[in-house]
Formats: structure tokens, sequence, C-alpha cells
């Protein structure tokens, strides 16, 4: 009994067995580590398929609307070009590891409806395909309606990416806001020391 007490108090520590108040003890789901390197401007969609995992998405809300006045000089918009906000939830073999708000301008889809798909996809289908970005990443704690949205508690470590993409005529097509789950991404980037 004493190596069992000894084996389940381990087990417990490490995390391989979690308690849940009113239910018992269980085997902790731990999710697949996803890799992402940096130095590839890719799709959400291309990467998971890369991966050998099923991309999905889950239109959380879209709405068409006037640019506000930093999005007219990011975009290089008229006040009266219609622009797309896109929130979705993002899938990975059905598990949610990111909530994402894209923001484009509506005239680069071609009316084409994004929804679950690759928005990549379409930009690139209108002549638009983005070729280069300036990415952001920064270590915060989820707020609750993110941690909601994605099964982890309120506090648990998030990555914050920001990206701008331009296509090859150097205009910006896509600014993203992308809320990563912090225990299943890592990114990694290769350095050179540039000699």
């Amino acid at each position: 009994r004493v190596t069992v007490r000894n084996a389940y108090k381990l087990l417990l520590e490490s995390g391989g067995l979690e308690v849940r108040r009113g239910s018992g003890t269980f085997v902790a789901s731990r999710p697949v580590h996803i890799e992402q390197p940096l130095w590839n401007l890719s799709s959400f969609s291309q990467d998971m398929k890369l991966r050998g995992m099923e991309p999905g998405a889950c239109v959380l809300g879209s709405c068409a609307r006037m640019p506000s006045s930093e999005e007219a000089l990011l975009f290089g918009v008229g006040r009266r070009d219609m622009m797309l906000t896109l929130d979705r939830l993002r899938l990975a073999d059905g598990l949610a590891v990111a909530v994402e708000r894209a923001v484009f301008p509506h005239r680069l889809t071609g009316g084409e409806q994004i929804g679950e798909g690759s928005l990549y996809d379409v930009l690139s289908r209108h002549g638009h395909r983005p070729v280069r970005a300036l990415q952001k990443l920064t270590a915060m704690i989820f707020e609750p309606l993110e941690a909601d949205l994605l099964g982890v508690q309120p506090g648990a470590p998030c990555l914050l990416i920001e990206r701008v993409s331009r296509s090859a005529d150097n205009r910006v097509v896509e600014h993203t806001r992308s809320h990563y789950r912090g225990d299943i991404y890592d990114f990694v980037a290769e350095l050179t020391t540039g000699e």
C-alpha cells in the first residue's frame, strides 16, 4: 500500500493524474505540443496540414465596418472603404488552440466568404497573396473570455501573436491578433551570427 500511495502521489505531482472535485481521479489529458517555426510565412491551415493535423475554425463573429483612423493609415484605405473583422476559434484535430481576430479590406476577398476556411487561400485567389509579414510575440496570461473559449483556466499562459502581412506589391493585406495556448505552442527561430 505504501508503494502504491507513493506512486499515486508522484503521478499527481507530475501532472499525470488530475483530481476533479466531485468526480474522482483521472489520467490527465496531455495535448500535443506544436512547434511553429518563425522563419516561414504560412497560414494556420497550412501549418496544421504540414503536421498531419486537420485544421478547423469556429466563427465567433464577423462584421463589415468603416476603418478606424489607425486601420486607414495601416492599410492605406479611405475612410469609406469597408473593412472586415473576423473572430474565430482555431482548431487542430478538433482541439481549440487559439482565438484569432483578423482584419482586412473587404475588396481584397472579392466578396468571397471566409468562414472556417483559410484567409490566405481567399486572398491568394484574388491576387493578394501574403508574401511577407512582421510578427510580434508577447507572453501574457489569458483573460476569462479567451480562457473559457479555449478550455483553460483564467491566468493560464498565453502567447499573443500580432501579425501584419503584405502582398508582393507591399500593400498591407491583413492584420491579425491571435491568442495561442502557451501549454501547446512553442515558437522556434533559427539564429545565425550573420557572418
